[in-house]
């Protein structure tokens, strides 16, 4: 049979967003743990389809059996367009991101006094970060990837909130469940104010027993979130999910793909990739290019195949805000990019070839550029950089809220 319709919203479930055949006693199983009734169209005719492991799987970590699931495919499926340019959404997402950061700094301070913190403003800030990426996903994830570094945990939380925007614009989620993503990923962080200072605090890869006893913050988030009564479940879920793994090997349940609701596993990956980017005191970060290779490796093992493709997708190789070095050896920042010619976006040119700091930022866009020249004259991207390469302080960039030419502050720390 074919179940065209649940008791419940989709993405309260893991189940897939266009329906799904019925074909195993676990397939009814897991409707059981979710719904108490579905729907079934029985003008849906059965027809067979291959099971087979995919090469990329990995095994289910109790099972030992390769766990495959059926793409996902959003129902009711928005197709967003940029409608504002990036330089004047860009002064939009200044204004939110520096609401966003006094916002979690209350919420943070609240928490590790003993305090009840006040979760709507919480709300309401993820609504607007939603609607600005809805007009042009580049402004938030500029700001992301060049504002000051602070508190890890929280400004983790505001950097993959964004990424969970971007990602779920790309898939065409509606606006009302890609602001119930946002908020969920905004507050993942929450339970870590239970955990000791010291642990937070210390660097480099923590002990075995260490690992166990951080590994609580996502129930200690789940906790203090129920607690409040004005949380939706539907947002503590994406906390209660979002360090789960798609073959079993995450925490706290441990559970596998086919039992994370999609939105979790949105937020495992975009947690997961803002992880491997961080810069952390004893930990070296990996270039965008990087994290983007380790998540590829990873699919269908920690995280279902088709999503991590439709990540990379959606934020590119080169996420916007990303030091490049180009073929002519000068350097930039990723400013934009071209939907259909990913590999060539647009950069922002701030070193020359001889790695000196240009008065005014250059703007490239390559493919127009590559286009119209030929072959000898084509600019290409020679390799991703970490962010603090070549002494950049990537604070000290910025895009101009009016007209005139891109402009740079002090660059070279």
């Amino acid at each position: 049979m074919f179940v065209a319709d649940l008791d419940r919203p989709w993405v309260e479930t893991p189940f897939p967003l266009q329906g799904f055949y019925v074909r195993h006693a676990r397939d009814i199983e897991a409707l059981e743990a979710y719904c108490k009734y579905v729907y079934v169209d029985r003008e849906v005719a059965p027809e067979e389809r291959s099971f087979e492991p995919m090469a990329a799987g990995g095994p289910d970590k109790k099972t030992g059996q390769t766990l495959v699931l059926p793409p996902i495919v959003v129902r009711n499926r928005q197709v967003y367009q940029a409608a504002i340019p990036l330089k004047k959404e860009a002064a939009v997402a200044e204004k939110i991101h520096a609401r966003l950061t006094r916002v979690l700094d209350s919420v943070r301070e609240r928490l590790s006094s003993g305090q009840l913190a006040s979760y709507e403003e919480v709300s309401h800030v993820a609504a607007d970060m939603t609607e600005s990426v809805i007009r042009n996903p580049d402004a938030l994830m500029w700001l992301t990837r060049v504002q000051a570094r602070s508190e890890h945990s929280y400004q983790h939380a505001v950097n993959a909130s964004v990424l969970s925007l971007v990602f779920g614009r790309h898939l065409g989620l509606e606006p009302s469940i890609l602001k119930m993503l946002a908020t969920g990923v905004l507050l993942s962080q929450v339970g870590k104010a239970k955990l000791p200072q010291a642990l937070l605090d210390k660097q480099g890869m923590l002990k075995p027993d260490e690992f166990e006893e951080y590994k609580k913050f996502v129930d200690f988030g789940v906790e203090i979130l129920q607690t409040t009564g004005s949380i939706s479940q539907q947002v503590i879920a994406v906390v209660e999910f979002h360090r789960e793994r798609h073959n079993g090997s995450g925490f706290p349940k441990g559970v596998t793909g086919e039992k994370i609701p999609l939105l979790g596993k949105i937020a495992g990956i975009v947690d997961h990739y803002q992880e491997l980017t961080e810069p952390r005191q004893g930990i070296t970060p990996m270039t965008s290019l990087e994290a983007v290779a380790r998540l590829y490796e990873s699919r269908n093992i920690e995280f279902q195949e088709d999503l991590v493709e439709q990540f990379i997708q959606a934020i590119g190789v080169y996420p916007t805000g990303t030091l490049v070095e180009l073929s002519s050896r000068e350097v930039g920042i990723i400013v934009g990019h071209n939907p259909e010619r990913k590999l060539w976006p647009k950069v922002m040119v701030i070193l020359d070839a001889d790695k000196k700091p240009l008065k005014q930022g250059r703007i490239i866009d390559l493919k127009s550029h590559n286009e119209k020249g030929g072959m000898d004259e084509k600019i290409n991207i020679a390799s991703s950089l970490p962010l603090g390469a070549y002494d950049i302080d990537p604070t000290q960039l910025r895009l101009p809220t009016g007209g005139g030419l891109w402009g740079l502050r002090r660059l070279v720390s």
